[in-house]
Order: C-alpha cells, then structure tokens, then sequence
C-alpha cells in the first residue's frame, strides 16, 4: 500500500514538472519553435532557424528567416549591462529590433545607444526608422538628447537645428530645459519669444525671463498675461502671485490681495484672501472668509459654495 501511494506521489509529480515544462517552454521538430504560456517575450534559436516571441501579450511567433542561426545572439549579449540591448539582435550581417529587419544595418559596426535607438556605421536608426545618415558625429549631449552635426533629436524628433549651441540648462520638476542661440526647449516644446540670457526655470512647469512668465501645463506653452516678473513668486503647484495679483494655473484671481492670500484646499483648488473665497480662479458668491466656523473642518468648494463638516 505504502509503495503504491509513493508511486501514486511521483506521478503526480512527474504530470506537475511537465505541465510547467510546457508553459516555460515547448518545441518539437515539426514547429521548430513552440513557446508555452509563460515563455519570456525575446530571441530564440532552436532546430537551426532564429525566432522572436512577442511574449504572453502578444503571442506570436516571427521565425527570423534572414538570420544566420549559427551566428545569431540577442545583443543583451553583445552590450552587456546595457538594459536596452535584449530589443536588439543579429548576426554576424544582419540586425533586428523587436523582430523586425532594420534595413541596410550592418552588424559588425552596430551599437545599441538608448531604448529604441541604435546606429551602425553609416545609419542612426530610431526603432525600425533611420533617422539620420550621419552617424560618425552622432553622440549624446547633457540631459538625454542626441546630436549629430545638423540637429539635435529627442527620439526621433528633431528639437533643435542648431547642435553646436545647444546646452543643457538643468531639470526642474519634470521638465528637462535645453537653450540654443534661438531660445528654450523644454521637453520637446520650444520657446522662442524669450530672452534667453535672462531665462531661468522655476518650480511646477513655470518659468521668467526679465519681461515674461510662462507656464508650460497639458504638453502646451502659455504666458501668464499681466504677471509681474520681477516679483512674481510659485507657491504651489496651481497657486502663484506678484506683487498685486494672485494666480491659478495661470489665471487671475479676480481682486485677490496677495498679501493675504492663503490656499484653503490645493486639492480641491480652493483659496481666499481676507474678503473673498475663490475656486479656481472664479469668486465663490456669498461666501466671507471672515464668517467661516470656528473649530470646523473644511470639507470641500465649488463654483458656487464653500462647506464645513
């Protein structure tokens, strides 16, 4: 009894260890490449031909028919420590990316540069697009962007014409400033209408020259109108003022005395100064700071009220 149900537990096993066997893995002489259902998306080689898996998500299997098998090795390989390498694989001839042929790219000089980027001798190659042909002269700069002797790229964007001027001035919040000699970049969003000399970022995507204010909010650039600059101070992340006037986002707040003006609720955007209560960037009507409960907690605003618990 006791050896029957020792043998009963060692198939059971067996069955377990070959059901995980065949979701890690499975191949067979006439598919070549079969993965499993846990098979890690990547390069593969197997019965003399070279595959892409696109992984769980994209459950495909591209047999690499370009490759030379014998020669062919993910580039995590080739570039260790490099973690952008394992997209990119080759053989001694040939290149791809994520299962795709790049076209004319020679192996032998190719070198993996950033996620999605990539050059070989002659070409500089954004995913599976060349995006310039000048691949001698091109490096990266301060910051993460890529020049070479005509532009400077973010990806495959071109950012800038202007490669021998550019210069990484610092990142502030989630914004990566850049100048040229014709002005600012922030992100990829250029600001030319500025005296660059004079430029300087400030905190929550705003910014000053000696005449301007800018806010940068929703991909998009948008001066703060009537701002006073050289007093014009960030408070927060949607609250800023001058000398005379308080900001939301970039919007006045009508009659908003600075000198008094304190955020309530930043957020549920909402604030007062010693007459007024405002949301956003409009009055809330009948609503006096100087009536607000004693000892009650706020609860929230909107266009149209002010509440306590």
């Amino acid at each position: 009894m006791a050896d029957h149900k020792h043998l009963k537990s060692k198939l059971i096993i067996m069955g377990l260890l070959g059901i995980l066997a065949n979701l890690f893995y499975c191949a067979d002489n006439k598919s070549g490449f079969k993965p499993g259902v846990l098979t890690a998306r990547g390069y593969y080689v197997e019965n003399g031909k070279a595959y892409f898996y696109g992984g769980f998500s994209n459950a495909s299997v591209i047999e690499l028919k370009e490759a030379n098998a014998e020669k062919f090795e993910a580039f995590d390989k080739r570039f260790p420590g490099n973690v952008n390498a394992s997209e990119y694989a080759g053989d001694d001839k040939v290149v791809y990316y994520l299962g795709s042929l790049l076209k004319d790219a020679d192996s032998e000089t190719f070198e993996v540069l950033d996620f999605g980027l990539g050059k070989d001798a002659n070409h500089v190659y954004s995913r599976h697009n060349v995006i310039s042909d000048d691949a001698a002269h091109f490096v990266k700069i301060d910051g993460g962007l890529f020049k070479d002797s005509q532009h400077v790229y973010s990806g495959d964007q071109i950012v800038s014409d202007d490669p021998n001027n550019i210069k990484y001035l610092g990142e502030f919040g989630y914004i990566k400033y850049f100048s040229d000699s014709k002005g600012i970049l922030a992100n990829k969003i250029r600001i030319d209408s500025v005296d660059v000399q004079s430029f300087k970022p400030l905190e929550h995507g705003y910014a000053i020259d000696h005449s301007q204010v800018f806010i940068i909010q929703d991909a998009r650039l948008e001066k703060v109108e009537n701002a006073h600059t050289p007093s014009f101070e960030v408070i927060s992340r949607f609250y800023s003022k001058d000398a005379s006037s308080v900001f939301w986002r970039g919007d006045k707040l009508p009659g908003a005395n600075p000198a008094t003006f304190k955020i309530i609720s930043e957020e549920h955007h909402c604030s007062c100064d010693d007459k007024k209560v405002y949301h956003q960037n409009k009055v809330v009507p009948n609503a006096d700071p100087a009536k607000f409960p004693v000892g009650k907690k706020f609860k929230y605003c909107n266009d149209s009220e002010i509440v306590f618990e």
